[in-house]
């Protein structure tokens, strides 16, 4: 099947296969969501004259625990700068982000058409494909990133929805940076030069949301912004849960904004990938506060160097009192709790 978008005399065209739909040149037109087999190849047209298509994006109820029906394409108008490419990143990005949970995701890719090949499409876009589950993607906006005559950039802000039966379900909202490169009919699709985040299941994407929100979790934006963009380990957002179960707390850092380095050494920090996290405040204590060892912050320390998934803790107090890294104490972590976990 040949699926092409052209603009065409004045009269929008979608063309599947050998029929064509005409629009009205004089009114707006709606584009319905397609169903593409696994071996549709997208191209695009590349004139672009013609009345300017509407863009549906709204979000389509289903009942739980049943995958909803597919979105509406976004369809680029032509009065936006090299629309056919738009386009067609656009038509990318709705197919690395809209599946089921029955479809094969190799065929999926084959039939993208990727110049790279599909391998390194599968490894870019692994983040984006959720085996077992249920996709449905939406486009936002696609924006240029790059143009020149013989290659293109397109971000395409997408909104990925992720679900299975049982009826859970997760979203986020990724730009994709999609490569295009010309060729003889148009714009082809080149490569996926990032898939906008690192989440690796639904299980993950959950828990990232319900852990950045968390109204019991005192954090600066920036941490937040660590966790919705996926620089955190899952084990860490899973200690940073637990804990939130136990008391209120106030983060000061999680990745960003943290030295690279442990301070004045060689030694690549916790921090910087995303496995470590320091927090100043325990329920309405601050932790330089309470450094009595019969405090709720010293019970808290101690329930924290209890926890399984906790690889390393710094605080006012040595834990264990041992000559070891796993519980530490010094001058610098008198105002905080310092932990660590182990992927």
């Amino acid at each position: 099947m040949r699926v092409a978008v052209a603009f065409l005399a004045g009269t929008f065209v979608l063309i599947v296969g050998n029929a064509a739909v005409e629009g009205d040149p004089g009114a707006p037109t709606q584009v319905q969501p397609t169903e593409f087999s696994p071996t549709t190849a997208l191209t695009i047209a590349t004139s672009t004259s013609g009345t300017t298509p509407t863009t549906s994006t709204s979000a389509i109820a289903a009942p739980s625990g049943e995958e909803p029906p597919l979105q509406a394409r976004y369809v680029v108008p032509p009065t936006e700068v090299e629309p056919s490419a738009k386009q067609l990143a656009v038509d990318i990005a709705y197919e690395l982000t809209t599946y089921e949970a029955s479809d094969d995701h190799a065929e999926k890719l084959e039939a993208m058409g990727s110049r790279s090949g599909v391998e390194p499409l599968a490894e870019a876009s692994e983040h984006l494909t959720h085996a077992g589950s249920w996709s449905r993607g939406e486009v936002i906006y696609p924006q240029l990133g790059g143009l020149t005559k013989e290659r293109a950039s397109v971000m395409v802000v997408t909104r990925q929805t992720v679900g299975s039966g049982t009826g859970a379900e997760s979203s986020v909202v990724r730009t994709l940076d999609i490569r295009l490169i010309a060729g003889e009919a148009g714009w082809e699709f080149d490569f996926l030069s990032s898939a906008g985040g690192t989440f690796d299941n639904l299980e993950d994407l959950t828990v990232a949301h319900a852990v950045a929100g968390d109204p019991r979790i005192e954090m600066p934006d920036s941490a937040r912004l660590d966790i919705l963009s996926g620089l955190v380990s899952p084990t860490l957002l899973n200690v940073m849960a637990d804990l939130a179960d136990q008391t209120s707390y106030g983060v000061i850092v999680l990745a960003t904004g943290h030295p690279h380095n442990v301070f004045e050494t060689d030694r690549q920090s916790h921090h910087t990938v995303g496995r470590a996290i320091d927090i100043y405040r325990i329920g309405d204590g601050l932790v330089i506060d309470e450094r009595d060892p019969g405090s709720a912050t010293h019970a808290i320390t101690g329930w924290l160097y209890d926890h399984p998934d906790v690889h390393q803790l710094g605080s006012p107090w040595d834990i264990d009192g041992k000559e070891s890294s796993r519980s530490f104490t010094n001058e610098v972590h008198q105002d905080h709790i310092h932990l660590a976990v182990n992927d």
